[in-house]
């Protein structure tokens, strides 16, 4: 089309609507849950990267059409606008449009509505934690006051903060549920972001979400990718304005000179690569998760495959409000002193997260803590004491049964029966161990292994294990005795055959 090319065209259809309203019309959008609409034309809605002008029965996905339907512009100078190199900066109202100018000015717009901090972030370090999200980088972020808990509904809270370390941008996440938004008044220009190690570092890690940096962060802590130092940008979705403006703040001290773009493995975030690639001038690669995105990916490696130096789970003690008091491990004991000064003994099992096997009950974390703090009991870690080997043993044609031995060779000979051979285990992927099958006379036992030494099994291996090996199979029977007898008997006659006969015993060889 003339005054314009199919590039040009192209790359304008691909801008999305909720990001150029944000950009360009600030303080002409609220929104109501997870839907935007215009002020000035309060019929018109904006949701999932969709615009619907309800009072003209009109809309689409198109920016293109918005602009001419909406906004008045032909179709030549929309795609020009949209497919400028920068769709960020404030551009001059024309008299075809229908918005006050003092409004559009991004000085003027809405200040930051942070939410209000609860006295503690122990669901947010939890929900994290449950995410696969390694707890150091929830602190560190915590300490640069960029992740809180709210008070009003215990939402994550990730900030954005400007060069002046001002707080201009906020992503709520919601601990239970899928809620997700931003904050009111949130500029998307500054997103979430965790500087780099070196500050001459000149590489920035692009993402879609807070929580897919900290899952790489993750990932990287754990060996399953490369660390390499560099800027950690949250987009908030697939704009890249706070790239851009992050670019734009660099250029003068240590100008980005790489891309790294680490959106979803999705159509979208595939869009998001090719956009960013086509607008910079710098170098951009592309860093695909195995999963969809970067948290899914942790949590499948996280089922996957188990840190063998945690080989008996934590179990948290509360108090009724929620506060840590301490943790023991799977197995260990603590002491319940009553209000009358009777004392207790009592061994605890991991069930799970929030579950704990306390003697022969069973207990949510929050109902031990109001029940000890109703009947007026205190309860402590219990300290000392021989280790404890956590295995799963049973005797031929028996199921498998949890045992807590003592951490001797001794112990195992008494449970197996006398002498054993010991064989790896695998997970699902068969290339990584996770545990040991201790194999005697009288019948096995399942341990886990680090390195040459038998250690306490996980208790994920365990209910595995406990599922797959039981009830415990005898060995294989070895050969009859004759059938040994007949194997001996061919390999003695084919060496005969090949043997030279001796002269001295050969009728030929007479004189």
């Amino acid at each position: 089309m003339p005054g314009v090319s199919r590039e040009q065209i192209d790359r304008a259809k691909e801008v999305n609507i909720l990001d150029y309203i944000l950009a360009h019309e600030p303080n002409n959008v609220k929104r109501v849950g997870n839907t935007h609409y215009l002020k000035d034309h309060d019929s018109l809605r904006i949701s999932n990267g969709l615009w619907k002008w309800e009072s003209h029965g009109i809309g689409g996905k198109n920016v293109v059409d918005y602009l001419i339907k909406v906004r008045g512009y032909d179709f030549v100078d929309a795609v020009r606008h949209l497919a400028g190199e920068d769709l960020t900066a404030p551009r001059t109202v024309t008299s075809k449009e229908r918005l006050p100018t003092e409004e559009q000015h991004p000085a003027e717009r809405e200040p930051l509505k942070l939410p209000r901090r609860f006295d503690n972030n122990n669901r947010v370090i939890e929900y994290l934690q449950s995410r696969g999200i390694d707890e150091t980088l929830i602190q560190k972020c915590i300490r640069r006051n960029i992740l809180y808990e709210s008070a009003d509904f215990h939402n994550a809270v990730f900030v954005g903060r400007d060069e002046h370390g001002k707080a201009r941008f906020a992503a709520l996440r919601g601990t239970h549920g899928d809620f997700k938004c931003d904050a009111e008044g949130s500029d998307k220009r500054y997103g979430f972001c965790l500087p780099p190690e070196n500050p001459n570092c000149r590489t920035v890690f692009v993402f879609e979400s807070p929580i897919d940096i900290l899952s790489y962060d993750t990932l990287c802590k754990l060996g399953y990718i490369e660390p390499q130092d560099g800027w950690r940008l949250s987009l908030g979705g697939t704009s890249m304005l706070a790239l851009t403006n992050l670019i734009e703040r660099q250029k003068f001290q240590a100008p980005i000179a790489h891309c790294v773009v680490c959106t979803d493995r999705d159509t979208a975030g595939n869009l998001a690569h090719s956009e960013i690639a086509a607008k910079l001038t710098i170098k951009v690669s592309r860093s695909v998760p195995v999963g969809k995105d970067w948290n899914e990916t942790l949590q499948k490696i996280r089922n996957e495959v188990k840190n063998l130096d945690d080989v008996r789970k934590d179990i948290r003690f509360i108090d009724s409000g929620y506060k840590t008091l301490f943790t023991i491990k799977d197995g260990d004991s603590i002491k319940i002193t009553r209000f009358d000064g009777e004392q207790f003994i009592k061994p605890c099992r991991f069930i799970d997260e929030t579950h704990t096997q306390i003697g022969s009950d069973s207990y949510h974390i929050c109902e031990f803590a109001e029940r000890m703090e109703k009947n007026g009991n205190k309860y402590e870690a219990v300290s000392g004491g021989e280790p404890i080997l956590h295995i799963l043993a049973g005797k031929y044609g028996e199921k498998l049964q949890d045992w807590g031995i003592a951490m001797t060779d001794a112990a195992i000979r008494q449970r197996v029966g006398g002498d054993y051979t010991v064989e790896p285990l695998y997970g699902a992927s068969n290339s990584t161990v996770f545990g040991a099958l201790v194999r005697g006379k009288d019948g096995i036992a399942v341990c886990g292994i680090e390195g040459d030494t038998l250690t306490s099994l996980h208790p994920y291996w365990a209910q595995k294990f406990k599922r797959e090996l039981s009830p415990v199979e005898k060995p294989a029977p070895e050969k009859a005795d004759f059938i040994g007898k007949i194997d001996k008997f061919k390999a003695k006659a084919a060496a005969q055959e090949t043997t030279a006969p001796n002269p001295r015993k050969s009728r030929d060889g007479l004189e």
